[in-house]
Formats: structure tokens, sequence, C-alpha cells
């Protein structure tokens, strides 16, 4: 009896193995942003409808977008998305935004750090594929206010 129990509960985890072994990094869309590309959402929460999407580095920039997702796949020293623009708080108030985001790598949801929201409407100039985010470098990083009458 034992020797059965054991082969059943062995031949279970092989199965529970194998089903977890098909999903893989950025294997699933979000909200129309295919695996493989970076994208810019008019809409908090990756919401409203993708303003621009790129599956390698853009160039050109963005409309005005409220958050942005790294939905790449696992490929070691191209797979952190690195960008830069401007938001715009209205009144002639602007800063600089940049920032690393990591790859989605999460099959059934989003990973941390692979999406943000922007605190206001903001332009993306550039994004651009490459190696990990270092240890100092954040998901946003805000400049000094700019006022422009």
């Amino acid at each position: 009896m034992r020797r059965i129990g054991a082969v059943a509960t062995t031949a279970a985890l092989g199965a529970v193995l194998a089903v977890a072994g098909n999903a893989h990094a950025g294997d699933d869309s979000h909200n129309g942003c295919a695996p493989g590309y970076v994208c810019a959402f008019n809409g908090t929460n990756l919401s409203d409808g993708i303003d621009k999407k790129a599956d390698g580095t853009w160039s050109g920039s963005s409309g005005n977008v409220r958050s942005l997702l790294n939905n790449g796949m696992s490929d070691p020293g191209a797979d952190h998305i690195r960008y830069s623009g401007w938001v715009n708080y209205g009144n002639g108030t602007y800063r600089s935004v940049k920032g690393c985001l990591h790859f989605d790598e999460n099959a059934a949801g989003l990973t941390a750090g692979s999406w943000l929201n922007f605190p206001a409407t903001t332009r993306i100039s550039s994004a651009a594929w490459g190696g990990e985010c270092g240890a100092g470098e954040p998901t946003m990083t805000l400049g000094r206010p700019v006022y422009l009458p």
C-alpha cells in the first residue's frame, strides 16, 4: 500500500510541476499589451487604451499617458526598460521623469516593478531595452519642478 501511495503522490507532484513549468515570463497580454512589448496607457492602472507600444527601442514621443508597462520577455541583458519624459501638472508646471522597469515575469498577474502610474499626464520621450535595473535605479524618479509661462 505504501508503494502505491508513493507512486500516486510522485505522479501528482510531477503533473503539478509540468503544468507550472509551462508558464513563463511575459506570456500573457495585459489590456492589449502583447508579450514582448512596452506599452504606454492613456489611463492609470493600465487602462483607457494604449497610446503607444513598441517591441524595440521606441522613437518619437508618446501622447499624454498615465501608466507604463514592460511586458517584455526574459532576455538577459535586454529585458528591462529605461524610460524618460516629462510630467505635466498643468498651470505651466512640469517635472522630468525617468526610471527603469523590470519585465513582467508573472504569468498569472503583474510583477511589482514591471509597471507604474504617473502622478499626472506624462509624455514619454524615450524607452530603451537594456540589462538589469541597478540597485539605485528606481521605477520612477522625478526631477525638480520647472515652471513655464
